[in-house]
């Protein structure tokens, strides 16, 4: 019992070292619902002035299954319209929601189409590249109050494994101090050479996506292959407690038109991955929700002109082939391209 009450009572230390530690301002999570508070980076207003500037017809946004599929330059080329791309690559569908609403929106620009790119059950999963080192990604297109998406992540969070989760993170300040050790670990060769933190941080995001980007690693087959969880298909059930609403009602309410396009897994041979029964149900379910809301889908799979020789990271398409792809992208949706 002794040893019990040191092992429970130990880590309660963090709470005066984190304290003393931290060199940021701690301020209340945007997001409650997933922690109390927050040392986060500041939001990232740059897309906003490119926006405006640029006033683009069309829009895309998602991740590297966006950003290796679409060349906006030779689109925009194609079209003879411009095109601007709000991508980042490991994020989800809360990222992706924040983006549409706090950069485009915000903008004030209104865009012909706007294009959300994912792979399967991502729309419906706002918990998908949420926590862990992904977390912080989402601090850059996040407003100090983010109560829509808090709902949803709220409503995601019932059972009693989360609520397990929050008692510990409130006793234990264990995300706070998770966040602190990692910024040790990624921050300590800058260090070396400055102590100016957006010295430091320019000179990380230099090196994360483009010194060490998508574009200059090596190929691998098995590359972020996100498997498919078949029991979550059940877009009656999930899409309540998604985004999905959120970005249509937000589209609905300043007159824009979004397409949701679901990009097709890597091949097997040259065969379209196989479709579960409960995933082609979840497919039709959503087809028939976003346009009985007067939206778009375009889904890649089963396309046969996409083969296995166009793929080189798991689903990601290889850069020698994402004109090919942006030119058979434009062909098939040449009715949202007028």
């Amino acid at each position: 019992m002794a040893i019990l009450a040191v092992a429970l009572a130990v880590p309660l230390i963090w709470h005066p070292v984190m304290a003393r530690l931290s060199s940021r301002a701690v301020e209340p999570s945007y997001l409650p619902a997933l922690e109390a508070s927050r040392e986060r980076i500041a939001f990232r207003p740059d897309p906003i002035k490119d926006l405006q500037r640029l006033r683009p017809s069309y829009v895309f946004i998602g991740d590297s299954m966006l950003g290796t599929r679409i060349d906006a330059g030779y689109l925009a080329g194609l079209l003879g319209q411009d095109v601007a791309m709000l991508a980042r690559a490991g994020t989800g569908s809360a990222y992706w929601y924040l983006s549409f609403k706090n950069y485009l929106v915000a903008s004030g620009e209104r865009p012909k189409v706007t294009f959300f790119f994912f792979r399967d059950l991502n729309m419906t999963d706002p918990l998908f590249r949420l926590t862990g080192p992904f977390r912080w990604s989402l601090d850059e297109v996040a407003q100090p109050e983010e109560p829509a998406l808090n709902d949803v992540i709220a409503s995601r969070r019932q059972g009693a494994w989360f609520r397990v989760h929050g008692a510990v993170n409130r006793a234990y300040n264990v995300d706070r101090a998770n966040a602190w050790m990692e910024r040790q670990l990624y921050d300590w060769p800058t260090r070396l050479w400055t102590d100016d933190e957006p010295a430091r941080r320019a000179w990380l995001e230099t090196m994360t996506f483009e010194t060490m980007g998508l574009e200059r690693l090596r190929p691998m087959t098995d590359a972020d292959v996100q498997a498919t969880v078949d029991a979550e298909a059940d877009f009656a059930r999930t899409m309540p407690q998604s985004v999905l609403p959120l970005i249509i009602d937000l589209a609905k309410q300043h007159g824009m038109k979004v397409c949701f396009v679901r990009v097709q897994r890597r091949p097997v041979g040259n065969t379209p991955p196989a479709q579960s029964p409960r995933m082609q149900e979840y497919m039709r379910d959503f087809k028939a929700y976003v346009e009985a809301e007067g939206m778009f889908l375009h889904d890649d799979t089963g396309d046969p002109m996409q083969t296995l020789a166009m793929y080189e990271d798991g689903d990601h398409i290889g850069r020698a082939h994402r004109q090919r792809y942006t030119r058979q992208f434009r062909a098939t949706l040449h009715p949202l391209f007028r």
